[in-house]
């Protein structure tokens, strides 16, 4: 498991017991370690997958973000004010660098949010979402050639000769 994993349960375990000071000294710590915000009020489920160790990653404290995910450098899930609440990351989602989702936004299992991506509203499970404002550009994607430790893709032989 990676260190800010680690150390936001033992934030996120810290503020579920009542110890919030301790759980915001642990959330300083995390900003001055990895450079990144991930407060111990967020629940953050196992496997979550955060590359290059939460680089510059925000999220809004009233986030929640299911197993299996994958987040990218520079990402932001925040609140829109006036309006309340905060993104739901359903299971499976990856998303990449510098993607942003805003507001109280829910992203279907098994979606990709691609780069510089900006989302504004709810999205359906196994779509590659993308654009500003996101849009989905395809649906019903298997998200397993997406992830961070997929094989590299192998060229069939007909790719090959159109190569060669």
């Amino acid at each position: 498991m990676q260190a800010i994993a680690r150390l936001h349960r033992l934030s996120h375990a810290c503020h579920r017991r009542g110890v919030k000071g301790l759980s915001r000294l642990l959330d300083g710590v995390s900003r001055v370690a990895f450079g990144c915000s991930v407060p111990g009020r967020a629940r953050i489920g196992q496997d979550v997958f955060f590359h290059h160790s939460g680089l510059g990653v925000v999220i809004n404290g009233a986030s929640v973000i299911e197993d299996g995910c994958e987040i990218g450098v520079h990402v932001v899930l925040g609140g829109r004010a006036p309006v309340v609440g905060a993104p739901h990351i359903e299971r499976d989602v990856i998303i990449h660098a510098g993607a942003r989702i805003i507001g109280p936004v829910r992203i279907g299992q098994g979606s990709v949010v691609a780069a510089n991506a900006v989302v504004l509203q709810d999205m359906p499970a196994n779509s590659l979402i993308a654009g500003v404002p996101a849009t989905v550009r395809r649906s019903g994607i298997d998200n397993s050639a997406y992830r961070h430790d997929a094989p590299p893709q192998i060229l069939g032989q007909a790719e090959l000769a159109a190569e060669g």
